[in-house]
């Protein structure tokens, strides 16, 4: 199975994967697939890619497209620009699209937690006018 795995969870293979999560370029070649939609990525397009990890520690490239990276689920565990290695290389454009994405990536995250907390909350005051 591919996912992220936390450090503590990896065993001696530590010393065998790379040190960062995320990573960004351009499309060297068309035969990148994408592994949110399947399709080809084209020649020179922006490419996202989450290094998932399987049970050995191993980190696997998952290139996407930019629009189905911020679809994966793993993608939402990221905390900023700052996790995406070679993202200052990238062009300034590209660097905003990005960007931009992240801020709405947190906003979402931030106006969920508020929402569940707000459902548990009523939870609770109905639970406890049963009583």
């Amino acid at each position: 199975m591919l996912k992220r795995y936390e450090d503590h969870e990896l065993g001696e293979s530590a010393s065998r994967r790379v040190s960062y999560h995320c990573t960004a370029d351009y499309a060297k070649s068309s035969r990148a697939k994408c592994r949110q939609c399947n399709r080809n990525i084209d020649e020179n397009e922006l490419r996202l890619a989450l290094m998932l990890q399987d049970d050995e520690g191993y980190k696997n490239t998952a290139w996407m497209h930019f629009d189905c990276f911020w679809k994966h689920d793993e993608t939402r565990k990221l905390d900023g620009t700052h996790e995406i290695h070679n993202f200052a290389k990238l062009k300034p454009e590209d660097q905003k699209r990005i960007s931009n994405s992240f801020e709405n990536l947190i906003t979402n995250k931030t106006t969920k937690k508020r929402i569940q907390k707000n459902n548990t909350s009523k939870k609770r005051k109905c639970e406890s006018e049963e009583e």
